[in-house]
């Protein structure tokens, strides 16, 4: 190699390209914001040239919900502001918001994005605890979504407690009064089956609250914003599975507006299609009639999903090609007399659950 090529070489690993206009989030005050107390966040960014600095708070479904901006921002570091409201200058519902930051200079503009760089990985650890009051405890080790639901030990699960609810780091309770979603079943006994699980939240995000009569999906309607379907989950660099040897979960990548479990209807029919009255005595014969509540079949229509009957927790029958709305013919020949439970779990491929428990009489 000629003297000139060597020179050259040793140029560039001694003064490396100097890279212009970079901006990066530092960090924030707080990471819960309760709109009813005239709070605010700060956001701390740093950038290296000149230019102007906007912030866009984002929701889970990456709609700009506020967009602060210094047009003339120096190199060095800066503040910006969040008051917990929109651009209309109102209260956001309760849910978490992720910040991305963009610098524009005279010759490039360049952003810091933790709502794609960032999230998502699984925390299975929460242990999870019923206390003396009957309450969920569990611990998480920084703000996630959570997922919590109860159920019947090797049988139907019967209610969805919380559904990817964005909670702060640290210990946290959930009030719960020991029923399943339709207030037929006790579950406060030795055959309480408890799944608590957890995926991180981007980093910087911010957990609002204050507006819980406030429904996010909405909120969401009223900004004009469309609805998007979830997004497809292959594992490339759009949609990673894994980051720093962790997993990361597939809710990470769904719609945020989607965070609810279907409502189901349950009806009885007897041999000849006139409706029963589940509370006056049954019939050996019932034909259960299952449908989607006309208001969530959009939650289900992007998805199939799986059909289970369980009499008194213990599972019976299934139809793995789930449709609705759908027949079951039930045998209750062999039950004895008096009091039984039916539940019905209607499971989507994505991981939503639609529970219904109704009481008949033998």
């Amino acid at each position: 190699m000629s003297r000139f090529r060597v020179a050259i070489a040793c140029s560039l690993l001694t003064f490396p390209l100097m890279v212009l206009g970079q901006v990066k989030l530092l960090s924030v005050s707080a990471t819960e914001l309760n709109s009813t107390d005239n709070a605010n966040v700060v956001y701390t960014v740093r950038t290296t040239d000149d230019g102007a600095l906007s912030l866009d708070v984002l929701t889970g479904d990456g709609d700009v919900v506020r967009h602060l901006v210094k047009p003339d921002a120096k190199a060095g570091e800066h503040e910006l502001t969040w008051d917990g409201r929109d651009s209309r200058g109102r209260p956001v519902p309760d849910e978490a918001y992720c910040p991305r930051v963009t610098l524009q200079t005279a010759n490039v503009r360049t952003e810091d994005n933790p709502c794609r760089r960032t999230g998502g990985e699984v925390l299975s650890d929460l242990k999870p605890s019923i206390t003396s009051n009957g309450d969920i405890a569990y611990t998480v080790e920084s703000a996630a979504r959570v997922l919590i639901r109860v159920g019947v030990k090797h049988g139907a699960m019967i209610r969805s407690l919380s559904v990817w609810r964005p909670r702060p780091a640290g210990r946290n309770l959930l009030r719960w009064n020991g029923f399943d979603e339709s207030g037929q079943i006790d579950l406060r006994t030795d055959r309480l089956a408890l799944l608590a699980t957890a995926f991180k939240l981007p980093d910087f995000s911010v957990i609002t609250t204050g507006q819980a009569g406030l429904d996010y999906r909405t909120w969401r309607t009223a900004q004009g914003w469309p609805e998007k379907p979830d997004t497809p989950v292959d594992g490339g660099a759009a949609t990673p599975l894994e980051r720093g040897g962790i997993r990361i979960a597939r809710q990470h990548y769904m719609a945020r507006y989607k965070d609810r479990e279907p409502r189901i209807t349950v009806r009885f029919l007897d041999k000849t299609g006139k409706p029963l009255n589940p509370a006056r005595k049954t019939p050996d014969e019932v034909r259960v009639m299952v449908d989607l509540h006309p208001e969530d079949r959009w939650l289900m229509q992007e998805q199939l999903y799986e059909v289970a009957f369980f009499v008194n927790g213990d599972f019976v029958s299934e139809e793995e090609n789930g449709y609705v709305p759908i027949g079951w013919l039930w045998n209750t020949a062999g039950l004895s007399r008096g009091r039984h439970l039916l539940t019905v779990n209607l499971t989507g491929f994505t991981g939503r659950v639609g529970t219904k428990t109704i009481a008949v009489q033998k």
